[in-house]
């Protein structure tokens, strides 16, 4: 859970040759440096392969309730994907309303997803006989 401290109140904001001062600065320093990130294993549905991938995910906890994540998906031979149907049912935080997500593998582009509040899935867009590896980047509110 990322703590962030309150704005100092006491200090101005400027000095008087309007540099901040030290303790905004302190404040915002914690807002940009974030969280390191978690770790975690997602669990596919539907997601087709030949040969079993390896699949690694990490979430970054921005805010209070905004996520950003990242999940790498390398193929030991190919895989394969189709919108709707393809999913990670594990994602570790709750959604509190929908997300997106997108996928983007080497130069073959990517395709639009989306994490769902409801289940708590993350939809991820069709990819047909990929060999190269996939990253599915997203953004949600989540707790």
């Amino acid at each position: 859970h990322l703590s962030i401290e309150p704005p100092p109140t006491r200090n101005p904001l400027t000095e008087k040759g309007g540099e901040l001062t030290m303790p905004w600065l302190l404040y915002f320093n914690q807002l940009f440096n974030g969280d390191a990130g978690t770790s975690w294993t997602p669990t596919f549905t539907s997601l087709t392969s030949s040969g079993t991938p390896t699949i690694t995910g990490r979430y970054y906890r921005i805010s209070q309730f905004l996520c950003y994540f990242n999940v790498l998906v390398t193929p030991s031979t190919n895989t394969s994907s189709t919108a709707g149907t393809t999913y990670i049912d594990n994602f570790p935080l709750d959604a509190n309303s929908n997300g997106f997500c997108l996928t983007v593998s080497n130069n073959l582009g990517g395709g639009l997803g989306m994490v769902v509040a409801s289940n708590n899935r993350v939809y991820v867009p069709s990819w047909t006989t990929v060999t190269t590896p996939i990253n599915v980047i997203g953004v949600v509110e989540a707790t």
